[in-house]
């Protein structure tokens, strides 16, 4: 009958839980040599200002300040996030872990980040990172085009004859609904009416041609391009905060690699996998 209860006891999953949970608490033992309470970092202090930023905290996500009760409560989330973080620390939990590592790099990231955005170069500099990139900058050619939507690809000769005898492309297309005729349209406005990859076909037209078919969303097209007005370089003061954003997206990768190049220094780097491997 003992036997029988020992068995059923194995079989327990409780049992199996105070067990992990034992060998948890020795391993953090043997990892740890001083007495619990001995070690300042055991030490878990909530001060008013930890308190206040809970609280806010809270307020930003609900509207409103915590009651009391609501404001302990945060208090007890925190220690209890707090004493799992420090020991999962302690057992080396976050050591080979793929996503924590990712986390850990892009915080790293962060800190440079940040600094290149507090970054505010004086105009003479700008400019002299601006000019060779100022094309860069440019908005796409604005077209001036007609286009006639088809019944079907197999009518574009008959309908293209009788664009270049003089038809109305107003008239004769077969959807009514959409423009005849679009002037100084960017590519946001053509490809808004008519779907992705409307522009780059119509501005990849010949001049003052019918040309097609060309699909849209809606079926396919002849289009008769009629000008093509291209955006040259602007001036920095026309794009000055587009070029600014960038200047500074520029500054962070230089310091990325200037807070890698930093760091790396301080580790000998020893590669044993050999060429091929």
């Amino acid at each position: 009958m003992r036997s029988g209860f020992l068995s059923r006891l194995a079989r327990e999953p409780l049992l199996h839980f105070a067990l992990i949970g034992v060998a948890l608490f020795l391993a953090y033992g043997w990892r740890n040599d001083a007495a619990f309470g001995a070690d300042p970092a055991s030490v878990i202090e909530i001060t008013p200002e930890l308190s206040r930023r809970l609280a806010s905290q809270f307020q930003t996500v609900w509207q409103r300040e915590p009651t009391a009760q609501e404001r302990e409560g945060l208090i007890q989330d925190y220690l209890r996030e707090e004493v799992l973080y420090r020991d999962a620390l302690a057992l080396g939990l976050d050591r080979n872990d793929p996503v924590i590592r990712q986390r850990m790099r892009m915080k790293m990231e962060m800190l440079s980040d940040g600094i290149a955005e507090t970054l505010t170069p004086d105009e003479a500099a700008l400019a002299a990172w601006f000019a060779p990139r100022a094309r860069e900058f440019a908005s796409p050619p604005q077209l001036s085009f007609l286009q006639v939507e088809l019944a079907s690809a197999d009518d574009a000769a008959a309908m293209r004859a009788r664009l270049e005898a003089g038809a109305d492309p107003a008239t004769v297309s077969h959807g009514a609904f959409l423009t005849a005729r679009l002037d100084a349209a960017t590519a946001q406005d053509i490809d808004g009416e008519f779907g992705r990859g409307f522009y780059a076909a119509v501005a990849a037209a010949p001049l003052n041609d019918w040309s097609g078919p060309v699909k849209s969303g809606y079926g396919m097209h002849l289009v008769k391009l009629l000008a093509r007005d291209d955006q040259g370089a602007p001036t920095l003061d026309a794009v000055h905060p587009q070029v600014l954003e960038a200047w500074r997206r520029d500054q962070a990768q230089l310091l990325r690699k200037q807070q890698f190049d930093s760091l790396a220094a301080r580790y000998r780097i020893v590669r044993s996998d050999g060429p091929g491997r």
